[in-house]
């Protein structure tokens, strides 16, 4: 999974938290967003899929859900990226076998991404190394009361306590040696004030948040360009304040909320600067953290249940895919990868491309039993093909080319990943699916490869003039089969036959008697 499929999937995961904090922020521990922010991070920093029968994109099916996928291999910046979009169940891949002019559309993208995230490197890493330069003048606290509560609170990570004039709120900052670093007009005798912002940082170190606010940084790099990933940065850093406000406040009682929010106020104070990797009392929603102090619910075992629930309903939903099954009810997940050929040699055509494949079925064989132009409840195209596995193996997956003709029979070039601007229409389209075939089994399956019609898909991006779908025929064939046990088969006659059928009119009676094509295996 590439990083903007990743970016998308994190996108839809950031709108499900946002709409859960808004609706239980006063009825749940504030732990429980925390929790989900986490796992949203998790999810935009790791590009792997987690198929689920529960997730929600499994529940909605491939005749509802055909949201753009973005998927670029941003780990080739170098080499030649084909960047396409297609169906929610489509992964995309790059192709590094052409050098045409969308590749290099697309590799300006790729540019574009490198730079914004260098960028927000660069500007994250100066402002803390500029902050670190600032702490080093901080100086020890020689006070009693500091003294006396440093010894009540050991931990494996020595905690130092600092002050300096740069500052003028209290702060955390380091992993390994934290330092809590108070202003240095800070009122040593208020020890009631003390004791909360010393509990309050206490909770930053104890609960690791520089190093949580770190991998947020991290995936604001990452994903700069999605504004979902703007919002989660936003929201998890005041969603870190307000679970270490509940924990005091449950340190403290409950009767200490009016205090603790006067002594919020009281350190309310600007900053003078970025502080990426610090835990502070900033004055960044100190409304918002005072409102929900105060409002916030007494926690009892009904509403941790429900958090505990929260999380993993919202978790197997949102950070989970949709699951790659044979089974009628649900859809295989398919990879496309958009191969650019460039100019094609056509001065080979073969009369009948039948003979490319044995008239007798071989005990070893694959058949594509058809390819229908189907359509979806909201009158879309897709093109259906069934698959028929003949072999002794179980297929883990496939590759094969599609190509399309009108009703006529004549080649059409088609822009096969519509809902991707950059993309330019082709003859064929490279398709890699990653379902699972048992030996002698038929392939079953609902949806299909998505085609543009202008005059249905209103809501959809325009393609050209917005024409209306005029694919009548699909022909496909085999190119690479993988199988369980690691045997890979790699159709000698493919190239064969895309010169003789790609951009190439065929006869209509050719078209319609192409299926059921079978492919003879052989294996080493």
């Amino acid at each position: 999974m590439g990083l903007p499929e990743v970016s998308v999937y994190g996108a839809v995961f950031v709108a499900a938290v946002m709409i859960i904090r808004a609706m239980a922020m006063n009825y749940l521990p504030k732990k429980t967003f925390l929790v989900l922010w986490e796992m949203v991070i998790l999810r935009l920093m790791i590009p792997i899929t987690i198929p689920s029968v529960f997730s929600v994109y499994t529940f909605l099916g491939r005749s509802i859900n055909r949201p753009p996928l973005l998927k670029a291999e941003m780990d080739n910046m170098t080499s030649t990226i084909s960047h396409t979009l297609s169906q929610e169940h489509f992964w995309i891949e790059q192709s590094i076998e052409s050098a045409d002019v969308n590749s290099l559309s697309v590799s300006a993208w790729s540019v574009i991404w490198c730079i914004g995230m260098l960028f927000f490197a660069v500007f994250f890493t100066v402002s803390y190394l500029r902050c670190r330069m600032e702490f080093r003048t901080a100086l020890p606290v020689k006070n009693t009361y500091v003294e006396q509560w440093l010894k009540e609170r050991p931990l494996k990570r020595q905690i130092s306590i600092k002050q300096s004039d740069r500052i003028s709120t209290p702060l955390t900052y380091g992993i390994f040696h934290p330092v809590i670093l108070m202003p240095k007009k800070t009122d040593w005798e208020n020890v009631n004030h003390l004791q909360y912002i010393f509990s309050h940082e206490y909770v930053h170190i104890c609960h690791f948040d520089t190093v949580k606010k770190l991998a947020a940084v991290l995936v604001f790099c990452l994903h700069w360009f999605n504004p979902f990933v703007w919002i989660m940065y936003i929201l998890f850093n005041r969603d870190i304040e307000l679970a270490c406000d509940e924990s005091v406040v449950r340190q403290f009682g409950e009767k200490s909320k009016s205090a603790y929010s006067r002594m919020l106020i009281h350190m309310e104070a600007k900053r003078s600067g970025l502080l990426p990797f610090c835990s502070n009392f900033s004055k960044n929603a100190i409304e918002e953290r005072i409102t929900v102090l105060m409002n916030t619910k007494q926690t009892t075992p009904a509403r941790l249940i429900f958090a505990c629930l929260t999380v993993i309903v919202t978790v197997s939903l949102f950070a989970t895919s949709a699951i790659a099954s044979t089974d009628s009810s649900l859809d295989g997940m398919l990879a496309v990868n958009v191969l650019q050929t460039g100019t094609l040699e056509t001065d080979i055509l073969l009369t009948n491309t039948k003979d490319i494949v044995s008239d007798k079925k071989s005990p070893m064989s694959i058949t594509h039993e058809s390819a229908d132009i189907l359509y979806y409840e909201d009158g879309s195209p897709y093109i259906h093909d069934i698959l028929t596995n003949n072999t002794d193996k179980t297929i883990t997956e496939t590759q094969y080319c599609m190509l399309a003709y009108n009703e006529e029979g004549f080649p059409l070039k088609l822009v096969w990943n519509f809902l991707d601007s950059s993309a330019e229409n082709s003859f064929e389209n490279i398709v890699r699916s990653r379902e699972n075939l048992l030996s002698n089994q038929t392939e079953e399956y609902h949806g299909g490869w998505s085609l543009y019609d202008g005059e249905i898909m209103k809501d959809f991006p325009k393609v050209g003039n917005g024409e209306p779908n005029q694919v009548t025929y699909a022909l496909i064939c085999l190119k690479e089969v993988v199988f369980e046990d690691g045997a890979i088969w790699n159709n000698p006659n493919y190239e064969n036959w895309f010169r003789a059928y790609a951009g190439k009119e065929v006869t209509i009676e050719e078209l319609q008697n192409y299926y059921p094509y079978e492919y003879r295996i052989e294996l080493n």
